[in-house]
C-alpha cells in the first residue's frame, strides 16, 4: 500500500480487510484517500489543521445524519471503533466517510448537467432550511470583509519580497483586487440559511447519463447568506478551470443552472435575495482571487499540483489569475446575467 496511512489509523475503523488504498487528487485542502475493503469503499481524509476541530467534526456528523434521515444523496459519516468522528494519530487528525459511486468533473460544459446542478442544490437548500442544529464550528467561509482584511495584511507583510521587475503581474492583480473587491461587499442584513459552503462543480457527483446524483464534501456547512453559496456555485459552474488565465463566464451554462435552481427552489428566496444574485457572483469570484493571493504570500493553506507547478505559490498565482480573468468576463456579461435572473432596475 503505497500511501501514507499508519496501521493505527486503519485499525481505528471496523471496515474489514483492506484491498487497496489510493490517493485522491481532487481536493484543494485535505489529504484524501480512497479505501477499498471487503465491506465497501470509503473516503479517508487527513484533515487540514484549520478544519480538524472537534466542533467541525460534530457539525459534519450532524449534517450527514440529517441528510441520511431525509434520504438526500450524500456520504455517510463512519465512526471509529470507539464511536468517535475524528481519529488522532500524533499531530494528524483523520476522518472517514462512505464513498459514493459517481463521476467527478472539473469543468462544466453541458447545459443539461448545469440544470441538474441547479436542481440538486435547490433541493439541498430546501431540506437544510429545516435543519434543527446549532453549528459548533467558528470556521465560517465567505466572510468577504474578513477575507479582504486578511488579503491586505498578507500583501502588506509580504510585498517587501516582491521584485518589481519580475513580479509586476502580481502587483497588478493585487491592485485590481484591492480596488474592486470592496465594491462587491454584500449587505450584512441578508437572511441566514444553511449552506454547503463549497459548491464547486467537483463536489457534485454525476451518473453515466449526466444526472447530478449526490453532493459531497460536507465539512463546511454553516449558516450564512444564501447569496454567497449561489455566487460561489455560479462562479464555479459557469467558469473554466480555476487556474486558466483565459477563464471566462458561460452565459448558456448560467441560464441552464439558474433555470434548474429556480425550479427546485420555488418561492424559498426573498425578492431581496434575488436582486443580489448577479452581484454575488462577482463577490465570490474576487473573494476567491483574494484567498489565492493571500496564500501566495502565506504559503500554508491550499493544496497544489506538483506535476504542473513548481510550488504552492506558483499554483496559487495561476488560480488568482484565472479568477480575475473570469471576473473580467463576468463584468462584461453582467447586464445579461441580470436579465436572466429578472433583476428590476
Amino acid at each position: 500500500m503505497h500511501v501514507q496511512i499508519s496501521k493505527a489509523v486503519l485499525d481505528s475503523y471496523d471496515i474489514g480487510e483492506i484491498r487497496q488504498a489510493k490517493v485522491v487528487t481532487d481536493g484543494l485542502v485535505h489529504k484524501t484517500y480512497e479505501i477499498d475493503t471487503a465491506t465497501g469503499k470509503y473516503i479517508l481524509q487527513r484533515l487540514h489543521p484549520v478544519l480538524a476541530s472537534q466542533a467541525i467534526g460534530k457539525d459534519f456528523l450532524a449534517v450527514t445524519c440529517y441528510l441520511e434521515e431525509l434520504n438526500f444523496p450524500s456520504p455517510k459519516a463512519v465512526l471509529s471503533v470507539k464511536g468517535k468522528m475524528l481519529v488522532r494519530d500524533g499531530k494528524d487528525v483523520w476522518r472517514m466517510q462512505t464513498k459514493l459511486a459517481g463521476k467527478t468533473i472539473h469543468v462544466l460544459k453541458d447545459t443539461k448537467m448545469a440544470r441538474a446542478c441547479g436542481e440538486i442544490y435547490a433541493k439541498f437548500h430546501r431540506i437544510m432550511d429545516g435543519f434543527p442544529h446549532t453549528f459548533k464550528s467558528t470556521k465560517i467561509l465567505h466572510e468577504t470583509e474578513k477575507v479582504y482584511d486578511a488579503f491586505v495584511k498578507a500583501v502588506d507583510k509580504g510585498s517587501r519580497r516582491l521584485q518589481p521587475a519580475s513580479d509586476h503581474v502580481v502587483e497588478e492583480m493585487i491592485e485590481f483586487v484591492r480596488r474592486e473587491l470592496p465594491k462587491y461587499f454584500l449587505p450584512s442584513s441578508l437572511p441566514m440559511r444553511v449552506i454547503h459552503g463549497d459548491p464547486k462543480i467537483s463536489n457534485i457527483l454525476f451518473d453515466a447519463n449526466g444526472r447530478a446524483k449526490a453532493i459531497i464534501d460536507l465539512d463546511t456547512c454553516n449558516r450564512r447568506p444564501l447569496l454567497v453559496e449561489l455566487g460561489d456555485a455560479f462562479r464555479s459552474w459557469c467558469g473554466g478551470a480555476e487556474d486558466d488565465p483565459r477563464n471566462s463566464f458561460s452565459l448558456p451554462i448560467f441560464r441552464a443552472a439558474w433555470a434548474g435552481y429556480k425550479k427546485g427552489a420555488g418561492d424559498m428566496m426573498t425578492k431581496r435575495e434575488l436582486q443580489y444574485i448577479p452581484k454575488a457572483i462577482g463577490t465570490i469570484t474576487l473573494e476567491l482571487a483574494a484567498r489565492f493571493l493571500t496564500d501566495y504570500f502565506n504559503d500554508n493553506y491550499f493544496g497544489w499540483d506538483s506535476s504542473r507547478y513548481p510550488s504552492r505559490r506558483a499554483h496559487n498565482l495561476a488560480r488568482a489569475q484565472g479568477q480575475i480573468a473570469e471576473f473580467r468576463d463576468y463584468q462584461k456579461k453582467l447586464p445579461a446575467i441580470e436579465g436572466i435572473i429578472g433583476v428590476e432596475k
